[in-house]
């Protein structure tokens, strides 16, 4: 399987040389964490090497997601226009939003017919318009899926989507994705985090620390033979990202 460099030097050195194709990475931060932003430089640096953004939304509406990423200078609608991002927005499926933008996918949905519609759109997303670039997919957020459909029906779903990928991978000839999970610890129960990790095969912590700019970055998993546990320190200056 191929290696995919996050072009971030120091995280590309802490877990092994860049992240497996067709694995999952799981981002978890608390409540003051801006660590959440990391996905989003991942995925600016893989869509400048040709890979599409694929943003699956459960937790806020659009306009205030794009708002939050002004921080890091990420344009969610302007990469949509220019070909290189889709959104499956399951809030506004949930809440019956209509979004003119051809790069947003909704349907009418709830609990029950969510996991058949929601492999309907990435279907119609990956033949409108993946094609054969490699999709890097945003969880937004596993706690927001967590509360509007429950933890346990989540956890199911999680592991009928890990069929298909498995499915996917003996039959199916393209480019294998990413797959970046964000999540608030403070927002689930530990046993939600607890399947999460297990199902990730990386892992990165952050933790705010109190009256401080900087954040504590743990990168706490790798499936590398030479991994080894790292801790670094996580900040947001002018609009960029900084691991030290």
């Amino acid at each position: 399987m191929e290696l995919i460099k996050t072009k971030i030097p120091q995280l590309d050195e802490a877990l092994g040389g860049g992240i497996l194709e067709d694995s999952i990475v799981l981002i978890t931060y608390d409540t003051y964490s801006q660590g959440w932003t990391l996905a989003f430089e991942i995925l600016r640096n893989r869509i400048e090497d040709g890979d599409f953004g694929v943003i699956i939304n459960s937790v806020v509406p659009i306009s205030m997601l794009n708002l939050e990423l002004k921080r890091i200078n990420f344009d969610l609608n302007e990469k949509g226009e220019n070909g290189d991002l889709g959104i499956i927005d399951i809030f506004a499926s949930f809440y019956g939003i209509n979004y003119q933008q051809p790069y947003v996918y909704y349907e009418n949905m709830d609990r029950e017919t969510y996991l058949p519609k929601f492999m309907n759109l990435y279907r119609k997303m990956l033949k409108e318009r993946i094609k054969d670039r490699r999709p890097i997919g945003i969880q937004v957020t596993a706690d927001g899926f967590a509360f509007l459909l429950g933890e346990e029906i989540e956890l199911r779903n999680l592991q009928k989507n890990l069929a298909e990928k498995e499915k996917a991978l003996l039959y199916e000839k393209r480019k294998r994705p990413i797959n970046i999970t964000l999540l608030n610890r403070d927002r689930v129960s530990s046993r939600y985090i607890s399947w999460l990790s297990l199902y990730s095969q990386y892992q990165i912590d952050f933790s705010s620390q109190e009256g401080e700019v900087e954040e504590k970055m743990i990168v706490r998993k790798a499936p590398s033979p030479n991994f080894k546990p790292a801790t670094y320190t996580f900040k947001i200056e002018n609009g960029k990202i900084i691991i030290v």
